[in-house]
């Protein structure tokens, strides 16, 4: 069965051993002019073309060696079982650049879609946007519309789960939900994306989603994989060792062979 839900069990000593490399990331994040900037945020974009990459495993495992000044992390959850018999298989509904690499709905209402050209938004299931068009995901009508779409228009897809929607949170407290590292993808009223990170201090999700409520206010936000699954890296000549990358997670390159997939932030991109 697929794994669906964002949160697993972690051990406390996974989180001391990771502490230092996770604050050191977000101490090295540099001025991003009118994208999103402060307590807790990796890399930011601004709107537009180029902001963000989706890359499908293994087959774009060469695009980490590319040299591009860039935030890689993972992005959707990976099912338990595979594609093509071998590959890992992303859950939920999932296009890459045109490819339906997996059409099995989730139970999440969020959803990344990417355009052709790189331009990439945060939506709900029900309001679906893509090449121009809006589309109910929660309907099979509104799915195969929205999939022809994306086909046609080369666009990417994923999903997860939405924690904050048109400005509100839209997930409520679980009693003795699970502790750990939270990873978040969220989205500005000007269309701006940032990554936001707890830091090494282990959140519910519901806390974490609060905390980013109130540190920028975002109009959308949704869950990105951690824990077990958590790859993260940092390329460019800004990296803190000075060389040309930094892991800044859990796996390094010999792990990433588990991921289904992986989205790459441009810092700074359209920031003019």
């Amino acid at each position: 069965m697929p794994r669906t839900t964002p949160v697993r069990r972690r051990h406390f000593h996974t989180v001391a051993r990771r502490g230092a490399c996770l604050l050191a990331a977000l101490m090295f994040a540099g001025p991003l002019g009118a994208a999103p900037e402060g307590e807790g945020v990796l890399a930011a974009a601004c709107p537009g073309p180029g902001a963000l990459d989706l890359i499908l495993l293994p087959e774009e495992m060469a695009k980490l060696d590319d040299g591009a000044a860039a935030l890689t992390v993972t992005g959707a959850y990976t099912a338990t079982d595979k594609r093509d018999e071998t590959k890992p298989k992303p859950v939920g509904l999932f296009l890459h650049r045109g490819r339906a690499v997996s059409l099995e709905y989730g139970r999440m209402d969020g959803l990344l879609v990417i355009e052709a050209d790189g331009a990439a938004r945060i939506v709900a299931a029900p309001a679906a946007q893509v090449a121009g068009g809006a589309h109910d995901l929660t309907d099979p009508e509104g799915r195969r519309a929205f999939i022809a779409a994306a086909k046609s228009s080369g666009a990417s897809a994923l999903q997860s789960h939405l924690l904050i929607r048109d400005g509100e949170l839209d997930l409520r407290p679980v009693d003795d939900a699970p502790l750990a590292i939270r990873r978040i993808l969220f989205q500005d009223r000007d269309g701006a994306l940032a990554i936001w990170q707890s830091g090494a201090r282990a959140l519910t999700l519901h806390a974490a989603a609060e905390e980013l409520a109130r540190l920028h206010a975002p109009a959308m936000a949704m869950n990105l994989d951690m824990g077990s699954y958590d790859f993260c890296e940092r390329t460019g000549p800004e990296t803190a060792s000075g060389g040309a990358s930094y892991s800044c997670g859990f796996l390094d390159r010999q792990g990433v062979e588990r991921l289904s997939n992986l989205i790459r932030l441009h810092p700074g991109a359209n920031c003019g």
